[in-house]
């Protein structure tokens, strides 16, 4: 009952004492139904309903904010660590304020009426709270209006105000906003001075507006949203204070009315078109349209329509803000409270069609209780089988029936409404017609007058008058209005009256219509159609109801009108209620709850485990009258009163039980004190005994522990010391032996620098020192020759006529002459042999070219008959051709040596003739002496020397000779006996074989040095055979199993790739090591002529490649080894080309400048390439089918279902795809999280520098996909197929579109063109034969069947209008032309093939090795080719 006073009765201390208590336990309060309501929702996990009714100004608004401010702060009651109301609860208590700003107003029976229903939901979501338990918390909640009062826009009764918000903003606007919005006082405005009462007393509006500004503010709407509403509200203000006069019963308005130009800048409107809109209306007739002039009253209508349109379209506004601020976690509620605050009976002097609408949802709810207080009530006395007298109720049903019915009042309503020539009168005529029938006993027409209907409510009969029935269920504004508004400068108000959802369709049940034109839902559907969806919802939940009691009509405090009070009880049930509770029963309990409660009345002996018997024994012991209580099946019925007897029993049980506890306590706690004590110094002295014996045994545990983990922990150090001396002594001997060798090495080469040196030197010394000895030697011989010139005169004179001796020399010299002219014709005749056998080589060669050419013609024959040539013409082709080979080598060896031959001749013949001039000589200085009569010793002795030296220098000279001829024909045998070496050159050979020799390891060396001095190097050998030496160590290292496992292991399977980063790049030598290092070691195999080996080495190389890129684990892995895979591509192509030129070279210089015969270095590298080609395709191809399934998750969320303009956003339709979309709403992908996708996929290549063609077609063949994808998917989703759709997915792919371009792959844009193109036929306008024409041409890339598809799957949302059945028959008699040719959906298999980029030439092929890489194998074999 509404005390029309404050009182201290909804205080937190009174929340905090209902807090937890059942319904029973304290008096009747509101605070009792809601805690019912919210435990049974946490205990029963159902949903729960609160019912307020009652007349205006009872107090229901207030009841619902209470009952609201409860469930916000009933958890926090008990909870001291709570830190108060949390901010999702304060938003829902910030709703009040507004709502009742902008719906509630003050009117003769109450100053704060709500002039709308409204229901709220309150959304509850189940936590855990700090104690383990399950709790329950607010986290959301929703409204729903029904029926605004959009009339009291317009008009107030006498000492009734507008709605409260228009006052608040006189009040409480600062002076610059009220000077800009063109505000002054309540007076000034027509729409709310006509009740002649702007203020309520003890209510400061100027208060009230800044409370509305806070609550608008905590819901989630800006201070800028907020001035666009007072903007607007002002607006509407001025468009009521419009002067609209009467000319020659025409409507004009004044082109200089102040509130006409207010309101249109107020608003944004044209002020012409707006003043021609409401002063005239246009009228279709057929294919033409007239426009009228209207008279004032019609012109007023007008402006009143477009008035309450706005403010209606922005209250629903306000509702839709308020629900997508505090629905946001909706997903996550478990259950509800819905709180109903509507309207209550109204019944006035005049009641109109909206006293109608109130009282028929209020026959609605009456219904609903009764089936919840009269049916249940008495079908659970049924249920239970008790003793029962039925009684009767007045059932409204058939009121409801007359209202709603099938050719009801409403159905009627809606036929007249929908008729051009429809009129009050018609109407009420037709409801004369169909209801002033005996049958009919709720529909009453007046004795007096035509105008008037009254109905039999359940409270009260109410005479409704039929005046302005018609316009107030129509309540629309014309289409020429409507384009006005929607042609506003002012975006909000354009905002504002597109956010209406379309209306629920309403069953039509006066059959099928006519015209093809779909039905504008009225006023009245919309609110029968409000209700029974609020039926259904007060049916799904478990109902609670609070009547509200209206004490007096004057609201003065504690003043109490019997028969008003008497009145209401029964318009709203509840004498009905009272007169079941006495005559029935009641209260009622299960046998178990009661049993629970009240066994204590029975002694112990006689309980039992049946809880149905040991109710019945209490009873049976406690009431004595039979009649006071019931025993159903599964309950025990009391009539009033007598749980409160029991109640009393059960108090004075406990006391009596209470007061034996004591005394029996007392007892036991002196009794037992003595035993206590006695026990406590037992078991002091045993716990310090204990403590003592403990503490000892722990110490020595400790001890022990201790001395155990110092041992261990000593080993475990010791052994770590000697693990990391191990380490370091390895790695110490590894550096050592390492250096030592270097050592050596450097050792080796100085001693070999030191002896080349020493020998320059030591010659050099050794020849001065002669040189100077033999100048000595010959001064001294030139003094003592001198000193015995004159002794020995005379005896040299003697010596000197001896003519014997002379001639015995000469003899010597002659046989000499005649043995080197023998050993000449010797050689001669050798020559001649050699000259015989070439010549016989070179007739045998020219037979083998005769049989080459004629074997040559007869396959060309063979070729003519027959397309292949047989494996044996091959093989003895083959041969030939190795004859040929080896018959010009041998040819071209023979004549190097004939030419060195001739050459060894002709010096022979000059030594020869030198001998023999000086032989001549001799002879001549013989004959010119005289001829002594006796030999001079000394000369004697001078020429024996002479003959010895030439006798010396010959034989040397001969046996020189002797060894380089040897040594050539050796030469000759070796590569006679070689097959291999005839068949075989090797690609490192730049010389012709004849200057090369065979050494004992079969490999090829440069010619030793002809040496042509006297003395003998001994230091040219050993130098020999240490080059010999590094080159089998350098092979050795090359063919070592450790470097092909340090390849692949450290360099490919276990190589840490370096991330991707934008602060510090990598250089290209930092990404592209591994490629230069497996190439500079295939360089070295192919330079030492192991190409086997370096096929098999690439071959396991490319597998372990293989095997690891196609494992797909991370992006960069893949981004990384496709681009090294290219770089070694381009590695072998340099080795090709330049083993090529090294061909050729070898080639020109051999004159074979005609042959193409590739070698086998080529022809491993060759196939080397082509398995590099092959390994890239399999790597670019596997990367991208990868990259497509992880793309095909992200296409539709983020490029068809992501709605990134706020201004566009659409619901998910309901169905299959509606569940769907629910169902995996927490792995939505937005359009940002793809382009983040794309940009670091291509932020990869980039860091990684892969080839730019390469980049470019996997990005494009993924913007392909997403295309392909996303096109397809559209044409098979009814759903997404409307304008607002086709707007936000052009706005997706342009963001596509803008990122193709920032990237350099603006020709990657072409796949996304169909989808563009399907998304502006959405949005193209779709009325005329004209617009498909466009649509055609626009969408030029979409076949008519595509056109087809997405214009059948089009469907009308918001304001935009349906496709005529007209326009799809021209479109699908275009398609029809091209139906079987033409493809619906696009093809994403087709893929565009992969356009393998040509490898470039590698200027340097780089030896670097990062630091953090321990590659000592690789390194060893690297630095061996520096």
């Amino acid at each position: 009952m509404n005390p029309f006073k404050r009182l201290n009765l909804y205080t937190p201390d009174v929340m905090r004492e209902y807090s937890g208590q059942s319904r029973g336990e304290l008096e009747p309060h509101l605070f009792a139904i809601a805690e019912e309501s919210y435990r049974r929702m946490i205990k029963d996990n159902r949903n729960q309903s609160i019912i307020v009714s009652g007349e205006s100004g009872a107090g229901k608004t207030m009841s619902a904010k209470y009952i609201m401010r409860y469930f916000a702060t009933v958890d926090d009651l008990d909870n001291k660590e709570s830190g108060g109301v949390s901010e999702i609860e304060d938003a829902v208590l910030s709703t009040n304020p507004i709502m009742e700003s902008f719906g509630n107003s003050k009117t003769t029976r109450n100053d704060n009426s709500s002039r709308f229903g409204k229901y709220i939901e309150i959304l509850f979501t189940r936590s855990q709270t700090k104690q383990g338990q399950v709790g329950v918390k607010i986290c959301g909640a929703k409204i729903r209006t029904y029926l605004l009062e959009r009339s009291r826009l317009i008009f107030q009764p006498i000492s009734e105000r507008n709605y409260h918000i228009f006052y608040q903003m006189c009040s409480g606007m600062p002076s610059a906003e009220r000077k800009e919005f063109g505000l002054g006082s309540w007076e000034t405005f027509h729409f709310l001075n006509q009740g002649q009462v702007g203020t309520i007393p003890n209510v400061d509006d100027a208060a009230e507006f800044v409370l509305t500004q806070k609550g608008l503010s905590v819901i989630g709407v800006s201070v800028a949203m907020q001035w666009d509403i007072f903007k607007l509200c002002a607006g509407l203000l001025h468009m009521g204070n419009i002067k609209i006069s009467s000319i020659r019963d025409e409507a004009s308005i004044a082109d200089d009315d102040i509130a006409l130009i207010k309101s249109c800048e107020l608003l944004g409107m044209n002020k012409n078109e707006f003043k021609k809109w409401l002063i005239k209306r246009q009228i279709s007739t057929g294919r033409e349209k007239l426009v009228k002039n209207q008279n004032a009253s019609t012109a007023t209508v007008a402006r009143d329509s477009v008035a309450k349109f706005i403010y209606s379209q922005l209250f629903d506004w306000l509702v839709k803000i308020i629900n997508r601020n505090l629905a946001k976690d909706e997903a996550k509620s478990n259950n509800f409270i819905g709180v109903l605050d509507i309207y209550g009976f109204e019944h006035f002097k005049k009641n109109s069609f909206e006293q109608f609408c109130i009282n028929y949802a209020n026959e609605k709810l009456q219904q609903e209780f009764n089936a919840h207080v009269f049916k249940l009530e008495q079908d659970e006395y049924k249920a239970e089988k008790l003793v029962w007298v039925q009684i009767d109720f007045d059932d409204n049903q058939a009121c409801i029936d007359l209202i709603e019915g099938k050719l009801g009042i409403l159905d009627l309503l809606d036929e007249e409404s929908r008729l051009p020539s429809g009129t009050d009168t018609s109407l009420i005529n037709k409801y004369y017609q169909r209801f002033n029938i005996p049958t009919q006993k709720f529909f009453i027409k007046p004795k007096f007058g035509q105008t008037a209907f009254t109905i039999k409510h359940y409270a009260h009969d109410v005479t409704y008058e039929i005046e302005s029935f018609l316009e107030k269920n129509k309540d629309t504004v014309s289409e020429e209005q409507l384009g006005v508004m929607n042609s506003s400068d002012f975006t909000f108000l354009k905002d504002v009256i597109h956010i209406e959802e379309p209306a629920t369709p309403v069953e039509d049940l006066s059959g099928p219509r006519r015209g093809g034109a779909p039905k504008k839902p009225t006023l009245g559907s919309i609110f029968k159609a409000s209700l029974v969806k609020l039926m259904e919802t007060i049916r799904s939940t478990e109902p609670h109801y609070i009547r509200c009691i209206k004490p007096n009509q004057t609201k003065k405090p504690f003043d109490f009108e019997a028969q008003m009070v008497l009145a209401q009880l029964r318009a709203c049930g509840v004498l009905e209620t009272i007169k079941i509770s006495c005559a029935g029963y009641p209260n009622r309990w299960t046998y178990s709850d009661f049993a629970n409660r009240f066994f204590l009345l029975v002694p112990s002996k006689e309980w039992s485990a049946d809880p149905k018997k040991l109710t019945e024994t209490i009873v049976m012991n406690a009431i004595s009258a039979q009649d006071k209580y019931q025993m159903g099946t599964t309950k025990i019925f009391f009539r009033s009163g007598q749980l409160a007897i029991l109640d009393g029993l059960r108090q004075a049980r406990y006391r009596t039980i209470v007061i034996l506890l004591q005394k029996n306590a007392r007892r036991h706690i002196y009794q037992s004190r003595y035993e206590k004590m006695r026990e406590a110094t037992i078991a002091l002295q045993s716990d310090v005994r204990g403590w003592l014996a403990r503490r000892k045994y722990r110490e020595i545990r400790e001890k022990i522990a201790a001395t155990k983990i110092q041992r261990t922990v000593r080993g475990w150090l010791q052994y770590r010391k000697y693990a990391d001396l191990q380490k370091a002594a390895l790695s110490v001997q590894k550096l050592h032996r390492m250096h030592v060798a270097e050592k050596l090495l450097e050792h080796l080469r100085r001693v070999r620098s030191s002896v080349a040196i020493q020998r320059i030197w030591r010659g050099f010394v050794c020849k001065r020192d002669l040189k100077l000895a033999f100048g000595r030697i010959l001064m001294i011989q030139s003094s003592a020759r001198r000193h015995k010139a004159t002794k020995e005169y005379n005896i040299l004179k003697a010596e000197s006529k001896s003519i014997g001796k002379l001639q015995e020399v000469n003899v010597k010299l002659e046989s000499k002459v005649v043995e080197l002219s023998q050993i000449i014709a010797q050689r001669n005749v050798e020559n001649k042999a050699l000259l015989e056998k070439i010549a016989q080589l070179e007739g045998q060669s020219e037979s083998w070219k005769e049989k080459f050419t004629s074997e040559n013609s007869k396959s060309k024959n063979s070729n003519v008959q027959n397309t292949e040539m047989t494996s044996e013409m091959k093989k003895e082709l083959r041969e030939l051709k190795e004859s040929k080979d080896t018959v010009t080598k041998d040819y071209e060896r023979m004549v190097s040596i004939v030419k060195k031959k001739d050459d060894e001749i002709s010096n022979l013949e000059q030594e020869v003739t030198r001998q023999k001039e000086e032989v001549r000589r001799l002879k001549e200085d013989m004959k010119e002496k005289p001829k002594p009569t006796q030999e001079d010793p000394v000369i004697v002795t001078t020429l024996r020397k002479e003959i010895t030296s030439l006798r010396d220098q010959m034989s040397k000279i001969i046996a020189g000779k002797w060894r380089a001829e040897r040594i050539a024909d050796n030469s000759m045998v070796n590569q006679q006996n070689d097959s291999s070496y005839s068949t075989y050159t090797s690609p490192n050979s730049a010389s012709p074989p004849s200057n090369r020799v065979i050494s004992p390891r079969n490999g090829l060396y440069p010619e030793p040095r002809d040496y042509t001095y006297h003395d003998y190097n001994p230091y040219v050998k050993p130098t020999e055979e240490f080059d010999g030496v590094e080159a089998e160590k350098s092979l050795t290292m090359l063919e070592d199993k450790l470097l092909e496992e340090e390849i692949i292991e450290s360099l490919i399977t276990n190589l840490r790739i370096p991330l991707p980063s934008t602060q510090t790049v990598a250089t290209k030598k930092e990404i592209f090591f591994p490629a230069h290092l497996i190439g500079t070691i295939m360089i070295q195999l192919i330079q030492n002529d192991l190409s086997l080996h370096m096929q098999h080495l690439m071959g396991n190389v490319m597998k372990a490649i293989q095997s690891l890129t196609m494992k797909f684990e991370d992006d960069y892995v893949s981004a990384f080894w496709l681009s090294n895979c290219y770089e070694l591509l381009c590695v072998v192509r340099t080795a090709q080309d330049k083993e090529a030129r090294e061909q050729t070279r070898r080639r020109i210089q051999q004159g074979r400048r005609g042959e193409e015969e590739s070698s086998e270095a080529e022809r491993a590298l060759d196939k080397l390439r082509g398995d590099l080609d092959y390994l890239l395709i399999e790597i670019y191809h596997g990367w991208v089918k990868e990259l497509k399934k992880r793309l095909s998750h992200m296409i539709v969320p983020a490029v068809i279902e992501n709605q990134s303009l706020p201004g566009y956003i659409c619901k998910q339709s309901g169905g299959l795809w509606g569940k769907w979309g629910k169902s995996s709403a927490g792995t939505q992908f937005t359009i940002e999280q793809l382009l983040n996708f794309l940009s670091k996929l291509s932020k990869t290549m980039r860091c990684y520098y892969m080839e730019d063609s390469m980049t470019r077609q996997l990005l494009t063949e993924l913007l392909r996909v997403i295309g392909v994808s996303a096109f397809n998917h559209l044409l098979m989703r009814r759903n997404f197929c409307t304008w607002k759709r086709g707007v936000q997915i052009q706005y997706n792919v342009s963001r596509l579109e803008e990122w193709c371009t920032s990237h350099g792959i603006a020709e990657a844009t072409l796949h996304l063109q169909q989808l563009l193109q399907a998304a502006k036929l959405l949005t193209l306008n779709k009325t005329s034969p004209q617009d498909i024409e466009t649509i055609f041409d626009v969408c030029f890339l979409l076949n008519p069947t595509q056109i087809k598809k997405l214009l059948s799957l089009y469907y009308a949302a918001d304001f935009d209008s349906p496709l005529s059945p007209e326009l799809l028959k021209i479109v699908a008699s275009r398609a029809v032309l091209n139906e079987k040719s033409d493809v619906l959906l696009l093809d994403l298999e087709q893929a565009p093939d992969f356009v393998k980029p040509n490898a470039r030439t590698v200027d340097q092929v780089e030896k670097f090795v990062p630091a953090w890489m321990s590659l000592p194998n690789i390194a060893q074999a690297v630095a061996g080719t520096a």
